[in-house]
């Protein structure tokens, strides 16, 4: 415990000596610096992306993405049914038609290629694809099938930094791919983002894009030099979330009320937020009950998104009834990885948060 403790004191004080010398030297009021620099050079090293732009927010990452590829009227591009609100928006903006798709049923949040086949159509210029709750879509077969259909694959990473998958890590995997550094994100300034890409040209474009007289969605020196101590120290951070992870994984399985969607003990996922789906059989509101009672037990937990199921359908085109999505947005419970790595407890507080569960669904339960 005192160890995790010295890291957290080590990361703060790391994270202010680096502001301190953004402010010292007069950098920090630049529209780029040598922090931001530094930052573009790891997602660099990390990726092997030769492109990457800093941006203000992963949903700006998103939509700069999406410029890049010039849609025109009547191009579509593949949306999970449930995902972030503002990959929807981010499409509509980009020129884009929307094309919900729903995940598999029973098996959790990411699309794979055969829903993604079962949602294509000529027009279909570009996927966006997101790991969502430490859940990592299969994108090895993702990207053969899209190579298949001539499909531009846009990895939403935002979640997931420092995951890998197949030994390669997230945000290497995507043609174009977004990471977020919002508020409560493993690594984070508040706001902030990133887009990487290896093509010239789409790079071009969104920086054509960007270019107001200046950079009009930049992140700042002060968010890169924030962020920099915490991608130093992102390996061993995500290593003990990973750990936390997969022993609170063993601590949830046969429960009656709630379902842990499988975590292979090979992968290296990232828990931005911990997932379980949640049983209707105690009620529709049983999901917001159990948040309730857990967040009274000081568990950092909260539901899930509202996906796009109950949207317009003047605003999409789907092949689903996006049934699935539907219940992903009714049952979708998460857990805050502060729950995961917590300088107080470790390993105990994994069990704190298996005992609330317990204590919670026998109190719903009767």
């Amino acid at each position: 415990m005192q160890d995790r403790r010295s890291n957290e004191s080590a990361t703060s004080k790391a994270i202010a000596a680096s502001v301190m010398e953004s402010m010292q030297s007069g950098t920090w009021r630049n529209y780029s610096g040598p922090k931001s620099d530094q930052l573009v050079r790891w997602l660099q090293t990390r990726t092997n992306c030769e492109h990457v732009r800093l941006c203000s927010s992963g949903t700006i990452a998103v939509e700069l993405a999406l410029k890049a590829l010039h849609l025109r009227e009547g191009d579509e591009v593949i949306l999970s049914g449930y995902d972030f609100p503002g990959n929807f928006r981010a499409v509509e903006d980009a020129g884009g038609t929307v094309v919900l798709c729903d995940p598999v049923p029973d098996a959790g949040w990411v699309l794979t290629p055969e829903r993604l086949e079962q949602s294509y159509a000529p027009k279909c210029r570009a996927i966006v694809i997101s790991h969502l709750h430490g859940q990592m879509a299969p994108m090895a077969e993702v990207l053969d099938w899209a190579s298949s259909r001539g499909v531009v694959v846009i990895e939403d990473a935002c979640q997931a930094h420092g995951a890998v998958i197949d030994g390669k890590p997230t945000g290497a995997w995507g043609h174009l791919s977004a990471f977020s550094y919002g508020g409560s994100k493993l690594i984070s300034a508040g706001r902030g983002g990133a887009v990487l890409t290896n093509d010239p040209l789409w790079a071009q474009r969104m920086r054509v894009f960007c270019e107001r007289g200046n950079d009009a969605f930049a992140m700042s020196e002060i968010q890169a030099a924030i962020i920099l101590p915490q991608c130093e120290n992102l390996e061993r951070d995500h290593q003990t979330r990973l750990e936390a992870a997969f022993s609170l994984a063993r601590l949830l399985q046969n429960r009656s009320t709630i379902r842990c969607p499988a975590i292979p003990e090979t992968s290296s996922p990232a828990f931005y937020k911990f997932g379980l789906l949640t049983s209707n059989a105690h009620g529709t509101d049983y999901r917001d009950r159990l948040v309730k009672h857990l967040l009274d037990q000081g568990i950092e937990t909260g539901p899930g998104f509202l996906g796009f199921g109950n949207r317009s359908a003047k605003r999409f085109r789907t092949s689903h009834s996006l049934d699935v999505s539907r219940s992903l947005a009714a049952n979708t419970l998460l857990i805050h990885h502060s729950q995961l790595l917590d300088p107080r407890t470790g390993a105990s507080r994994v069990q704190e948060v298996a005992n609330a569960m317990e204590h919670a669904e026998k109190e719903l339960s009767t």
